[in-house]
């Protein structure tokens, strides 16, 4: 049986964390290429493409085949924006496999600059997803994950066979991560506030790589639309 997906037991909706806020950046991949207006796009670009995704178009971050395979693949605002403080979300579909993850991150232009602190969802395969942060300063890396009791929100299956939002709300309280405008981890206020870039990957590393099996492939990572508001 597969394992589900598990998060902190944050279960009552909460209002639309966009409510009352601007948008203030918006990308839903129609055209028939990456607009490089608003995003970098990395040195091996045959793995970041538009492409066909049921009546819309969407992003594809796909996995360049290489003898390791341990690579990290996708696209960042860096340089073209950076917001402090607002609600940043997407719309995703996540691998169906272990063994690689997509990424949605917030973090800052440099992160060899501490201290800093890097936002993230990650989606893990068979139904795993992951909200936590990650700083850095003088002491070290701290992680922040999810604790205590969990519990289910979506049903198996659902991250990898269609698109879901993934949200990270960001106050000068706290940081907050919502599923489909449900909350499902909160870390409070860390003493690290400069802009932050979004960013979207396909990563393979070294711990994960032997779980990665080639015969899975391809497991894309697709991303329908990103919204960010403040």
């Amino acid at each position: 049986m597969r394992f589900l997906l598990l998060l902190l037991a944050a279960s009552a909706f909460a209002a639309d964390p966009s409510t009352g806020k601007k948008l203030t950046f918006s990308d839903e991949f129609t055209g028939d290429a990456v607009d490089e207006t608003k995003w970098t796009l990395p040195a091996n670009r045959e793995t970041v493409s538009i492409v066909k995704g049921g009546k819309d178009k969407v992003l594809r971050i796909s996995l360049r085949k290489a003898e390791d395979m341990i690579q990290w693949n996708g696209l960042t605002t860096n340089g073209k924006f950076e917001q402090m403080y607002g609600y940043f979300e997407a719309s995703m579909k996540m691998p169906a496999y272990k063994g690689h993850t997509a990424i949605f991150r917030l973090g800052p232009a440099d992160e060899k600059i501490t201290p800093n602190i890097l936002v993230l969802f990650e989606g893990l395969g068979v139904d795993q997803l992951m909200p936590w942060a990650r700083k850095n300063d003088d002491n070290g890396q701290r992680d922040f994950r999810p604790e205590g009791r969990l519990t289910q929100f979506l049903k198996a299956g659902e991250p990898a066979k269609k698109f879901n939002t993934y949200g990270i709300l960001w106050t000068e309280k706290s940081f907050t991560w919502f599923i489909n405008g449900k909350k499902v981890h909160q870390v409070d206020k860390q003493d690290v506030a400069k802009p932050m870039r979004v960013q979207l990957a396909h990563r393979v590393s070294e711990a994960e790589r032997p779980n990665l099996n080639l015969k899975n492939l391809p497991d894309d990572v697709e991303i329908d639309w990103v919204k960010v508001w403040k």
